[in-house]
């Protein structure tokens, strides 16, 4: 589980001090130990992997050698800019992706944060627009039935405005994206109403930051719990179900200028 290179460790502490649940701690040679019993208790963070100066801590087999050293992240400055001028995109253009931003934001996807480091999300991306046309067209055929039953009416009233454009075939909930990803998790996950909506923002900051659009669609997430048809064609694992889902692509509109929304009610505690 957690392994001390007694080589390498000068004894400073530094892993016990920053052990989230102390499974660590000083042995009777001055080494980091982990505290017998304990080790059911580790979650895997590998924060004593990463705050190791000397490069002594091996964590579930993750040693050194398979990390990597800080590199520069965007500063205050840049990040506000980020959080001011991200948009939700509903205009799409064709553009391919490339394969370098691709690997990029399915690689970063490891690194999502769990309630619990319970790391047991599950992620689904369509990037191929002919399987996206495939889960329009159902969910378009499905919501003109629900619509003519008048079922969707009295179980969800809000969805009446949208009657109009779905009897014609607009895509009121995929929004002709080119992609989607949607994040699921296990029904007994710890924090697994929050997990999903937490990972998708990170992706969403990432994927803006490459130059494309997003889109969250809470209604997608209603729509494969309506229809099952849908949420088998995820190929999600047993016993999981669909958390958040965010469209994305390349964006078909620029904004020259960024809004002024109104202040949210904010108490600064002192």
């Amino acid at each position: 589980m957690i392994r001390i290179d007694k080589e390498k460790c000068v004894a400073c502490g530094a892993c016990v001090r920053d052990c989230i649940v102390h499974v660590l701690t000083g042995g009777a040679d001055g080494f980091p130990t982990v505290r017998p019993g304990d080790e059911r208790y580790c979650l895997n963070c590998q924060h004593c992997l990463a705050v190791c100066p000397h490069g002594a801590v091996t964590c579930h087999d993750v040693g050194p050698s398979e990390t990597s050293a800080p590199e520069p992240i965007p500063d205050g400055r840049a990040m506000a800019a980020l959080v001011r001028q991200r948009r939700s995109v509903r205009q799409w253009r064709n553009d391919p992706v490339s394969e370098e931003v691709w690997t990029q934001l399915v690689d970063s996807l490891a690194w999502m944060p769990t309630g619990c480091n319970d790391h047991r999300l599950h992620f689904t991306v369509i990037r191929k627009r002919d399987r996206m046309d495939w889960f329009r067209r159902e969910m378009s055929g499905t919501l003109k039935k629900i619509f003519r039953s008048g079922i969707l009416r009295l179980v969800y009233p809000g969805f009446r405005r949208y009657m109009d454009e779905v009897m014609r075939g607009d895509d009121v909930i995929f929004r002709d994206a080119p992609y989607m990803i949607v994040a699921s998790t296990p029904k007994n996950a710890p924090c697994r109403e929050a997990d999903p909506w937490i990972a998708l923002s990170y992706f969403d900051m990432l994927a803006q930051s490459n130059g494309l659009g997003t889109c969250w669609s809470g209604f997608a997430v209603h729509a494969f719990g309506w229809v099952p048809r849908l949420r088998k064609a995820l190929n999600l694992p047993k016993g999981y179900r669909v958390g958040a889902v965010l469209l994305f692509g390349p964006p078909a509109v620029t904004y020259p200028r960024v809004t002024r929304p109104h202040p949210m009610s904010v108490d600064v505690m002192t």
